[in-house]
């Protein structure tokens, strides 16, 4: 896989340093924004830029020492959580960095760090703070992350509502530099041809929507993108430094593709998760692991402890209890979802009827992965106790003993 990256910064003063940064590294496929915000009783306007570098250069230096990673990466469990802690160690001596900065200049500082690893035909993103990560495919625009902002989000209005063109910052819940570890927010992402990653820093996307991003993902050189989006940014009124990084995706290959997007199509349309965005289901995707079983293979075995979901992308299975066939499932279904509540033992037997492939979403990277997102939570735990209702209803009629014949 090819990338190639393009980042701009734009000082809203002319004489002194930009606070925000922007940094590419084409042969590590890396690129990041940072912004810094100084408080305090500081008058020292060179800080927040300094500061900003000081992310960027640590972080960035911490990934090129471990840049073998990136090349003996296999798409596992293992393989990934390798680069994601990897970006998580980077960001924790960043923010370490900007601590004891704090406390040597007596100033207050705050950093807010967006990035991207391509790494494999994935994307793998880190995120603290207030930027934002927007992922461009097919004409579409996705945004990534959330905000790590106190009180609720005022960003995205709904529809009908007014938008004031740029939006208030709101106090950060989570930044570089408070404590000397941040929890970073990651994420996987599997790429295909074309894709296009934005990162903004935090007041550029205030001057932002999503036909402006679409608009200027349309340019087809990277630095038509980016000039657009900082000249939309400021004919809307942003008056702060900004800065952004895009990163243009090559080739990623045919099978690779076919596999990122036969997840999506499998995810949309399982019940389960049937309110869920884009974004909701891009995040999802993220944390699925496909698997394979040939006819007669068994998924799992009737009193085995659960681990995990399961989603039928192709193929047939059947369900056996005590030796008996009760069920049969095919694409588009899910089982095993008892196992994500409660760590219960299988209550039944899976077996392959033909040769299938499934997703495969364990219970501790779905639970991480709602624990990130509240809004995802409580949509796709809603939909899971609908379903329990809906089969304990079932049961409940299936067992009723029938009346009396008069």
């Amino acid at each position: 896989m090819q990338v190639a990256t393009h980042t701009v910064s734009h000082g809203a003063r002319a004489a002194g340093r930009s606070t925000t940064e922007a940094t590419d590294d084409v042969g590590l496929g890396w690129c990041a924004v940072a912004h810094t915000t100084v408080g305090g009783s500081l008058l020292d306007g060179e800080l927040g830029g300094a500061t900003s570098s000081l992310v960027l250069d640590t972080v960035h230096s911490h990934l090129r020492k471990h840049a073998g990673a990136r090349d003996d990466f296999q798409a596992t469990d293992a393989g990934r959580e390798r680069i994601l802690d990897i970006l998580r160690t980077a960001v924790n001596i960043a923010s370490r960095e900007v601590n004891a900065l704090r406390a040597r200049r007596g100033a207050d500082l705050n950093v807010t760090l967006d990035g991207v690893w391509a790494v494999g035909g994935e994307a793998f993103i880190a995120h603290v703070g207030d930027g934002r990560v927007y992922l461009l495919r097919k004409g579409l625009v996705h945004k990534l992350t959330q905000d790590h902002v106190e009180g609720d989000e005022l960003h995205d209005s709904l529809p009908g509502q007014a938008r004031p063109m740029v939006l208030p910052r709101q106090p950060l819940s989570r930044a570089l530099g408070p404590a000397t570890n941040v929890e970073t927010e990651t994420m996987t992402l599997q790429l295909v041809d074309s894709d296009r990653l934005v990162l903004t820093s935090p007041w550029l996307h205030r001057g932002l929507d999503d036909l402006a991003i679409r608009e200027a993902a349309g340019d087809p050189v990277p630095d038509g993108v980016t000039a657009r989006l900082l000249g939309t940014a400021r004919n809307n009124g942003v008056d702060e430094d900004v800065c952004c990084a895009l990163m243009d995706v090559g080739e990623v290959g045919t099978e690779a593709a076919g596999a990122a997007q036969g997840r999506l199509a499998t995810l949309a349309r399982i019940p389960l998760f049937a309110y869920c965005t884009e974004r909701e289901l891009l995040a999802i995707a993220g944390i699925t692991r496909p698997v394979r079983y040939r006819a007669g293979g068994a998924v799992f075995h009737q009193g085995e402890p659960g681990q995990g979901l399961y989603l039928v992308v192709q193929g047939s299975l059947k369900v056996e209890q005590d030796g008996s066939e009760i069920a049969q499932i095919g694409t588009g279904a899910n089982f095993g979802e008892m196992s994500m509540l409660d760590h219960p033992q299988r209550s039944a037997t899976v077996r392959a009827l033909e040769n299938s492939e499934l997703l495969l979403i364990t219970r501790n990277a779905f639970f991480e992965l709602l624990k990130r997102d509240p809004t995802l939570a409580v949509k796709v735990l809603w939909n899971m106790l609908l379903r329990l209702s809906a089969n304990l209803r079932v049961a409940n009629r299936q067992n009723k003993p029938e009346p009396p014949v008069p």
